[in-house]
């Protein structure tokens, strides 16, 4: 084996994947609020889905941060499976994209002639204090070792003219006729799947058939089998998410695997077209293999879109089955977030909102606490409700666990700027959250213990309580109201919110020091009426507690 030549190419695609990585996580910093606000929107149905899964994965250069990404959107119950199955097509379509900057510029150009002054201007404008400016530096960077890479992987394959001997070496496995083909399927799978690129992939696909070191028919099969070899990164990081999380990444697959299969029967058909409109001869001109390629490519994906667009529903079905049907054996239904990342893909900044809708989700559910502590002390003992709130109370401890694991991952990631600003306040609203549940669950346990000894309000008290929790939905209305009218909780910063916070904030401590001084009343001091005051006394104290980190809540972040 000659190392030296393997050494060269193992180290050009290292610097092509990193190039590639780099490229797409600076885009991401530079137009990360801008995309996912795009996507959110644009989903509204298969067909403009589809295109929004294009556009993203055309700005970004990477499908696989983009299933990525829609996994952890549908993870987050950002938007539904259906939207997310048209997005995943619509970014089947974007990476081809890279197989036609390569096709037009790779080969036509001394690439190092502009790629190492990509990479010095793109040094310079990395260490600017501006974050946008910073982020178009590590954009250049990206390209200019994208590029580089290429340059190294095209001349370290070796040309079939000059080096017959490394051709023959594939001889045996290329004149098997269709079996060549599936056989190039299954390698082109493989490659993708170490690569963790779709992209890298394609680009050495490229390569070797631009260099004649492998067939035209076997270059076709690669393609094939890197759409399916793709599809593991959505699968990885839909591992740590919730069922939806694992239907998104399981369409995916589907789509591709039933493409790649329909592709393989029509094969002759389907390369003849491509040959047909394509000029030149693959066979000997090997100038036009590079553009044979790229179109293969792009008719698959776009074909492969308008046959399975008219059957989202139906796929939604079918993996909705598969996957329930699996988690009901399994027992196992995770609800939970992890970092969005998943091999050479790390989708940070466009991760944060899974990060922001699991926040809101997490303050959408602890209502349920403020409604069932209201029966709890308002109407008849019921322990099952007591139960439920305990319960509650200790899945949020294991939230508030998770979301700040997340958030760790997060800032390790090197998250600045406006993020990291987002980054503190969420983590203040589910620590202020948190401790509500705490509070929550302390009225619980006093009302049980209240009960076993006989103990309750009288009616003085009880109107108190009444009143006093009246407050508190109006306070937590605030809340909840202003985050459904937004994506993110920048609007909690309106300074009519927080007045309207403050002023629930004056009206629960008015209250609780009208009713502190009811308790010093002598009839309060009776031995029959003591222990009733004392534990609405402790009950108004979790009351006003809760109060405060509502407000804290709203203010978290500034």
């Amino acid at each position: 084996m000659n190392w030296p030549l393997l050494i060269q190419v193992l180290g050009g695609l290292g610097v092509f994947i990193y190039g590639m990585k780099l490229l797409s996580e600076s885009l991401q910093r530079v137009a990360g609020d801008r995309l996912r606000s795009f996507l959110s929107s644009m989903t509204r149905n298969r067909v403009s889905a589809v295109f929004s899964g294009l556009f993203i994965t055309s700005t970004i250069q990477s499908s696989s941060a983009t299933t990525v990404l829609v996994v952890g959107f549908v993870n987050a119950g950002l938007i539904s499976l259906a939207q997310a199955i048209g997005v995943i097509m619509g970014a089947n379509i974007g990476t081809t994209i890279t197989a036609w900057i390569v096709s037009f510029l790779g080969f036509k150009f001394n690439i190092a002639s502009f790629a190492l002054p990509a990479i010095a201007c793109g040094v310079i404008l990395h260490f600017s204090r501006k974050e946008s400016r910073s982020g178009w530096g590590s954009f250049l960077i990206g390209f200019g070792f994208l590029f580089l890479g290429l340059d190294y992987l095209k001349t370290s394959v070796p040309d079939s003219a000059k080096d017959p001997e490394s051709f023959l070496f594939l001889q045996q496995y290329t004149n098997m006729g269709f079996n060549s083909v599936l056989l190039f399927v299954l390698i082109g799978a493989l490659l993708t799947i170490i690569v963790q690129s779709s992209s890298a992939s394609t680009t050495i696909t490229i390569t070797l058939a631009f260099s004649g070191y492998i067939p035209i028919d076997a270059a076709y099969g690669m393609i094939l089998g890197e759409n399916i070899g793709t599809t593991i990164t959505a699968n990885l990081a839909a591992i740590p998410g919730n069922r939806n999380a694992k239907k998104a990444a399981l369409a995916h697959t589907l789509f591709n695997v039933f493409g790649v299969i329909w592709a393989l029967l029509f094969f002759k058909v389907f390369t003849g077209i491509v040959d047909d409109l394509i000029p030149g001869d693959p066979l000997t001109d090997k100038e036009s293999t590079r553009f044979h390629i790229s179109l293969f490519h792009t008719m698959f994906n776009v074909a492969n879109t308008l046959i399975l667009i008219w059957f989202v529903n139906t796929i939604s079905k079918v993996v909705s089955t598969i996957v329930d049907g699996l988690a009901s054996k399994t027992g196992k239904d995770k609800d939970s977030i992890r970092l969005l990342q998943a091999g050479t893909v790390k989708t940070t900044e466009l991760a944060m909102v899974e990060l922001v809708e699991f926040t809101k989700k997490i303050i959408r559910d602890t209502y349920d606490f403020l409604r069932l502590t209201e029966q709890i002390l308002l109407q008849p003992y019921d322990a099952a409700r007591i139960g439920q709130v305990l319960k509650k109370e200790e899945e949020l401890d294991q939230v508030r666990t998770e979301v700040l694991t997340y958030l760790n991952q997060v800032q390790e990631s090197g998250i600045t700027g406006n993020y990291a600003k987002d980054v503190l306040g969420i983590m203040e609203r589910v620590k202020a959250v948190e401790e509500m549940g705490d509070n929550f669950a302390s009225i619980a346990r006093k009302i049980r213990k209240s009960h076993r000894q006989k103990i309750s309000f009288d009616k003085n008290f009880s109107n108190s309580v009444k009143d006093q929790m009246d407050l508190l939905k109006h306070h937590y209305d605030i809340l909840l109201v202003n985050l459904e009218q937004s994506e993110t909780f920048d609007i909690l910063g309106n300074p009519q919110v927080r007045n309207q916070s403050r002023e629930y904030r004056f009206q629960m401590i008015r209250s609780i020091k009208k009713n502190e001084s009811k308790v010093k009343k002598k009839k309060y001091q009776k031995k029959e009426n003591l222990l009733p005051a004392l534990l609405y006394r402790d009950i108004s104290r979790n009351l006003d507690n809760i109060s405060r980190l509502l407000n804290a809540a709203i203010y978290a972040d500034v």
